[in-house]
Parts: C-alpha cells; structure tokens; sequence
C-alpha cells in the first residue's frame, strides 16, 4: 500500500480549504493537524476535523507533516522537521491565488500522491520566481516540467510580437520545435491565438485550417494543447503542448493550468522589474538619464579614464529662449520640447554614452573614450538638428523653430576630476549662450577665441 501524504496547517484560509474538499477523496491525503484557535468554519463537512494545536512545536512534533501549509504572515520558521516541505499560501499569495483557482471539476477522480507532490513542488517554487531580471530561464524551467508532467513531445511559449495580432515562438522544445522557433501564429488562424484572444484552454487535433499544420506537418505530433498564462486578470503569452495520438491525460490539466499561469506570473514580475528599473534611472519627461544616474556615470569613467589613460569629453547644452516659448506654448506643450530633445539626443548618441537631463532645461551627454575634435563635432550636430527640428507650438499654429547652446569640456585636456570636467563644460555653456544664441564653444583658459 502507498503511503499517504501527511498535511498538516499553520492557520486556516479558503486557500487551505479548496486544496483538503480537492484532497478530501484521497486515500493519499492525510490531514494530521493545524495551529487554530478555533475550528475552522470553512473546514469540508466531509472530512474529520484534524487534531488542533495552540504552539508550532507540538504541530511539528505530534503531526510530523510532509506538507506545511503556511496561511498567515509568519516570523523565521525554526524546527521544521527535515523531511517537510513547506508552502507558503496566506492571503493574497501567489500560491494561495493559484490553489483557489485550481478547477475541482477538472479532477473527476482524487489526485494520486504523485500529483500531490507535483503541486506541492509548483506552489513552492511561485515563492523564488527568479524571473525578475530574465523570464526565459524561469520559462524553460516550466516548460520542460510542464512536458514532463503531460507526457508532451513537443512545448512550445509564445508571447505577443511587434506584429498586430500575431504571437511569436520564442521557445519550442521537442520534435518539430526547429520548424516553430522565431515563427509568428495570427490569432485568428491559430489554436495558440484562440487560446490567447479568448483567455480559454483549447484542446484539438491538429487538423487542416489550423495554421499549427503548417509547421508541425509531418513532425509525428497530432493533438495540441494551448493554455493561456495568465497573471493579474491579463493573458499574457500562451503555453502550448503537443504529442501524437494518444490524448492528454485530463486529471494533469488542472496542474498544467498551474503551471501556464507561474509563467504568466514569471513574465509580469520581469516586466515591473523592467519598468522599476527603468523609472529609477530615468527622467520620464524626456526619456533620457535621470540627475543621480548621471552623476554616478560621470564619476565612473572619469574614474577609468585616469586608470587606463583614456580621454572623456562631457556636453552641456539649453535650449535658448525655453522660458518664452514656455509662456507662449505653456508647459503641457513645453513637456513636448523635453521629449523631442530627448529623442533628437539619443537618435544621434551611441549606446556607451550617457544622455541625462540635467535640469529643467539643461542637458548633459557623457561621452566615454571622446577626444575634443569628436565631442566638438557630435555638440555641433546636436545644436543643427534642433535648429532645423520642427517643434510643436499653440502660438504659431503648427510648428516653430528653436536654437541651442552647448558648451563641451575634456579630460584630461582642461580638467583635473569628475567635478571639474562638470565646471569646465558648464563654463563653457554659459560663454556659449553669451555669445548666442545658437552657439557651441569648447572649454579653454581663453574662451572668447574659442567659437564655432
């Protein structure tokens, strides 16, 4: 006889009640105690209330659990036993989210223990999502298991592409995958685009009509299996299973459902860590660096510049008259100006420099491994691009034209230190403005020779 799973609770919440009436069938379940202080209403009338216990140490000593289902906010966890395995599903979790929606209709007989452990394993792994910087690790990671829970001989992930309505292949495993990675599937045509577009499983044969055919022809797969992942109430991507004639096992779906929705999960947190880190260092009026990230950049190769005898070259620039057109346009139509700079400079930038804004009307560009002549030639560009631009403007009725100053500093030509390059180049700015306007000076103990 196998034996059972012991499982036991920290607390008690709907989380925990839809897994024991899902578990309640199973000869493989066994409940052996919680930390309540009271019965849990919620607790299925069909099942023997387990045995109730008031501190962590008797749970873990008289309930000996194989499974620990966490449903509060807990402290450090000390004295588990070695052989527990613990998820952490309170309130609000993505592993209680995933256990409440886990369909009951879909398991028409009680889960076997191995489908226990598999769930316990899926709802464990959602607390070390390690999607935040790159998701296709954590993607692969789930796809291969969701092919091994399936039995599947082909997985594939497909995410929407810069195409209206049609999804890429940015992932396939198995046979036929070489045929699918780098494709695009229309959502119309598709199985994978049904699945995406209406947010519903789709299970079919693959049959003629289904764009899939068109790529998996031959490849000795003939059922598929496309599950949307979602995360937040939105369809991000869709994860599709293929074999060959044998269906899909329908007790291994709702797991399958788990694990198309971890990464749904896994794709959204690295697109808020993508956006968070982009706001950190970014100025959201004009799109380029922020002040701090600036600063820190400036600091850095200036740094590497004295260490390996390297030349840097710093550009400050203004827009002239940006107060007047401020008052003729007014500022909705000034945070236009800002973001029209901040694409003229990063169109005509490379991507080792570092373009900031500075202040309200004031522009940096760090230029790393930059000799004068270089730096003299990009501020000179800058400032004809904007005279030529045709900014936006309420007063003039369509568009009107606006000037530039840039004052440009090198080290360690004309300057000594980070802090000194940022004086020069600034000093620089300001004999280029007296001058002005639409004027570029580079930085020398003469600056009133020095004009372009």
């Amino acid at each position: 006889m196998e034996k059972s799973t012991r499982i036991a609770f920290m607390g008690f919440n709907p989380a925990c009640a839809r897994l024991a009436r899902i578990l309640s069938a199973s000869p493989q379940a066994e409940f052996t105690g919680m930390v309540v202080r009271e019965s849990p209403a919620d607790w299925p009338s069909s099942l023997p209330l387990p045995p109730l216990f008031s501190s962590r140490r008797e749970l873990f000593r008289a309930a000996d659990p194989d499974l620990l289902l966490i449903a509060e906010e807990v402290g450090e966890l000390k004295g588990i036993p070695a052989k527990c395995h613990v998820v952490h599903a309170h309130d609000g979790s993505p592993a209680a989210r995933l256990l409440q929606a886990l369909p009951a209709s879909l398991a028409p007989s009680p889960p076997c223990e191995e489908d226990m452990r598999e769930l316990a394993a899926i709802c464990a792994s959602i607390n070390i999502v390690e999607a935040y910087s790159d998701p296709m690790p954590k993607l692969a990671q789930l796809l291969d298991r969701a092919m091994a829970v399936s039995g599947a001989e082909l997985g594939v992930v497909l995410l929407p592409g810069d195409v209206l309505d049609e999804l890429d292949v940015v992932m396939a495993r198995g046979l036929g995958a070489k045929e699918l990675v780098g494709r695009g599937l229309g959502t119309a045509e598709s199985l994978c685009g049904r699945a995406f577009d209406t947010g519903v499983l789709m299970r079919a044969g693959l049959e003629e009509g289904l764009q899939e055919s068109t790529y998996l022809g031959g490849s000795g797969i003939e059922r598929l299996l496309a599950m949307p992942m979602r995360a937040e109430g939105r369809v991000t991507g869709v994860f599709a299973l293929g074999r060959g004639e044998e269906e899909f096992n329908v007790h291994r779906v709702p797991i399958l459902t788990l694990l198309a929705d971890q990464a749904g999960l896994a794709l959204l947190i690295s697109r808020l860590y993508s956006e968070l880190e982009t706001n950190v260092v970014r100025d959201p009026a004009s799109g380029l660096f922020n002040l701090h990230y600036f600063q820190h950049q400036l600091s850095q190769e200036v740094n590497r510049a004295r260490r390996y005898s390297l030349n840097v070259c710093l550009l400050f620039f203004a827009v002239d008259d940006y107060d007047r057109y401020m008052e003729r346009n007014g500022r909705y139509m000034g945070d236009f100006i800002l973001s029209d700079i901040g694409n003229i400079v990063l169109r005509n930038t490379r991507e080792v420099d570092t373009a900031a804004r500075y202040g309200e009307n004031l522009f940096a560009v760090l230029l790393p491994e930059t000799r004068r002549l270089g730096a003299m030639r990009l501020a000179e560009r800058i400032r004809k691009v904007i005279e030529e631009y045709p900014f936006p403007s309420r007063e003039k009725k369509e568009v009107e034209s606006l000037t530039a100053c840039v004052g440009v500093s090198s080290f360690p030509a004309n300057a000594d230190n980070d802090q000194d390059l940022m004086e020069k180049a600034l000093a620089a700015l300001t004999t280029a403005k007296a001058a002005g306007p639409n004027n570029v000076r580079l930085y020398s103990d003469n600056m009133e020779n020095e004009s372009v």
